[in-house]
């Protein structure tokens, strides 16, 4: 239950084998790359011994990949959005399965007939609507001069012209009346409350004053140049939608067929997502004509395993692998942190994962504060309905196969169910009802009680803490600063308990007197030890008096662990309530709009619950408890793998 163990790993090989084994440490998914041409530590070597090798471009074959990506994610949205629903089709159901297995069955040239022959769908469908919407347009405008009766060429003559407009329903009543007044003949086609269609006949005698009308009321001119009526024209223009629309039927029938191929193409998907992280990294390492080198960190004591793994695949007459202990400046500069837990402590990883990483030569924080976090969360959920449902919904996710993240978020609150149920049983509460005997505590007579118990949690807590910083300086060496920043502090918290127990419990002067001097004692510590550590005697003492000072602290960390007590009673008064809410409905309001409001209110109330324990649990642990031994600022281990997007990828052994 620590940071693991890791080696810096060498691998060399011929050039022709380059491919296979980035493939097999992909699925092994225990390896780090190193890059190593970037101005990083211990990579001085490289320059001397390979200064004319330089990274290898993959800028063409990622993005002859990220094409082939965004193919099939178009090619899927399309199927999906644009295919019959008549016909079925199933994602990828997420599985369990190796890398090898999935890149063994992978057939580029089969994806890439598949993602032709839906292209030529989409361009086919696409084809027909862009015509069905012309045709659409077409109609429309036609269905407004349907009642024409004469081709407008027939009607310009030699003395006589003729002019379609459409006018704005607005000005109609003016222009009318001005074409009345200048007695030129006009015919109205088609009307409704926003224009007018309408034909004008003339003489080219007139032909000035017409245009200046025109003008002057913005008529909008309409040509109209085919051989048949509008009539005829609009019957023709409907039979070829109707068309269209049998064309589109068929169309999408073919499109739906294609959805038996989704998950192929996710699969697909999968392993091109793959073949990227590999891409992604090919600029890291050493590759020529002859030979190919690649530096990578993986734990120690997954080193035999990788070594039989690659032995295996590849014959270890054809690699040479060696580790190495790293330095110091490794250490320091560019080692990754990763985290070695047992099953129960691992899901609690994540919380020190939100904050940060532990640095490679720090204590892991998780569990020493996952028992913490475990009794807090119960105490301020406690209860014990909402604690089984939990346990219920947890266990029934977990039965089937989960993103990694989100099996690993079920785990977690799956182990938190169990503190939930046993506050909810202490405190007497299933879904904020009473179990039927007397609470251990009691949420409205032991309110004092609870108060108190939440402090001791914090006491203990935070006097763990100090020993952790105290353990922290003693592994740096730094014995004075084990004393002043670990056990002298502890030292006045003992002081005070005793002082306390002595006089306001126990009555005994002498075991105050001992909790007084222990604290005082401990107290002088914390003031005189930086002056022994500092050059400057006086910025020492100063220094030490200020630390002293941050005695205040350490009461506003306790009053926070109050918190425990407020939240617990809060969230069981107010299941209580929705339940007496309920309870004063009339029995048939009760067990029909009373089921729903009781669904609706506790679920609320579970939600927020959750919530509040989640937050305000992490909270303690990263400013009360971390706060007095922690720095974190580790960087995380990043092993080449793939993005498990549709597949959990099993780790190849």
């Amino acid at each position: 239950m620590a940071v693991s163990k890791m080696s810096k790993l060498t691998l060399i090989a011929q050039q022709g084998h380059s491919e296979q084994i980035l493939s097999a440490i992909q699925g092994f998914q225990g390896v780090e790359i190193r890059d190593l041409f970037q101005q990083t530590v211990s990579n001085e070597w490289v320059e001397k011994y390979f200064n004319e090798v330089d990274p290898l471009p993959s800028q063409d074959t990622l993005a002859k990949i990220d094409q082939q990506l965004e193919q099939i994610t178009h090619a899927i949205r399309f199927v999906e959005h644009h295919g019959s629903s008549r016909e079925k089709g199933l994602h990828l159901k997420r599985q369990h399965a190796t890398l090898r297995s999935l890149e063994g069955n992978f057939d580029e040239a089969a994806l890439l007939s598949e993602l032709e022959s839906i292209q030529e769908l989409e361009r086919l469908f696409s084809e027909a609507n862009a015509k069905q919407q012309e045709l659409q347009t077409q109609e429309s405008l036609l269905q407004k001069w349907q009642a024409l009766d004469f081709l407008p060429k027939e009607y310009s003559l030699h003395s006589t012209k003729c002019f379609l407009g459409t006018a704005d329903a607005s000005i109609w009543d003016s222009f009318e009346q001005q074409l009345k007044n200048e007695q030129i003949h006009y015919e109205i086609i088609y009307s409704d409350d926003h224009i007018v269609n309408f034909v004008l006949l003339y003489l080219r005698a007139v032909q000035g004053t017409v245009q200046e009308l025109v003008r002057q009321f913005s008529i909008v001119a309409f040509i109209y140049n085919r051989v048949q009526l509008p009539k005829a024209e609009l019957t023709r223009i409907q039979r070829e939608n109707l068309e269209l629309v049998e064309e589109q039927k068929r169309l999408a029938q073919l499109i739906g067929q294609k959805k038996i191929v989704i998950e192929e193409l996710e699969t697909a998907e999968e392993v091109l997502l793959a073949r990227k992280n590999r891409w992604l990294i090919h600029n890291h390492f050493i590759k020529d004509d002859k030979v190919f080198l690649i530096q990578g960190w993986l734990e120690t004591e997954t080193y035999n395993d990788f070594e039989s793994f690659m032995g295996n695949l590849i014959g270890k007459e054809n690699l040479y692998l060696e580790i190495e202990e790293p330095t110091d400046i490794e250490i320091n500069e560019e080692i990754p942190t990763k985290l070695k837990n047992n099953a129960i402590v691992k899901p609690f990883e994540m919380l020190t994962e939100m904050y940060s990483l532990p640095k490679y030569h720090e204590v892991d924080p998780t569990p020493w504060f996952m028992p913490f976090y475990f009794v807090f969360f119960g105490m301020m959920v406690a209860d014990a309905g909402y604690g089984a449902l939990m346990l219920i919904a947890t266990t029934i996710a977990l039965r089937s196969i989960l993103p990694r993240g989100m099996e690993r978020f079920m785990h977690f609150f799956q182990i938190l169910a169990v503190p939930t149920i046993l506050w909810g049983l202490i405190y007497n509460s299933f879904f904020g009802f009473s179990l039927g005997y007397k609470p251990i505590l009691s949420t409205s007579e032991d309110v004092i009680s609870i108060l108190i118990l939440s402090i001791i949690f914090g006491v203990i807590q935070i006097f763990i803490g100090l020993g952790l910083a105290a353990k922290e300086n003693i592994k740096a060496k730094n014995y004075l600063g084990a004393i002043s920043d670990g056990f002298a502090w502890q030292g006045i918290m003992v002081g005070a308990i005793v002082g306390g127990l002595g006089k306001m419990i126990l009555n005994s002067q002498p075991l105050f007197l001992i909790g007084v001097t222990l604290a005082v004692v401990s107290a002088l510590m914390i003031v005189f030890t930086p002056m022994l550590q500092a050059k400057s005697k006086i910025k020492g003492l100063a220094t030490g008096a200020y630390n002293l000072y941050g005695i205040t602290s350490y009461i506003g960390d306790l009053v926070s662990y109050t918190r425990l007590m407020a939240l617990g009673i809060s969230g069981g008064s107010i299941a209580a309530a929705f339940n007496m809410l309920v309870g004063y409905m009339p029995p048939i309001a009760r067990f029909s709009v009373g089921i729903l409001l009781m669904v609706a209110l506790h679920g609320l109330n579970i939600f927020l619950s959750l919530l509040s324990a989640y937050v305000h649990g992490a909270r303690l642990q990263y400013v009360e408890f971390f706060g007095k031994f922690y720095e974190g600022g580790g960087r995380a281990f990043r092993p080449l793998k793939t993005e498990e997007k549709y597949v959990n990828i099993k780790q190849e052994k």
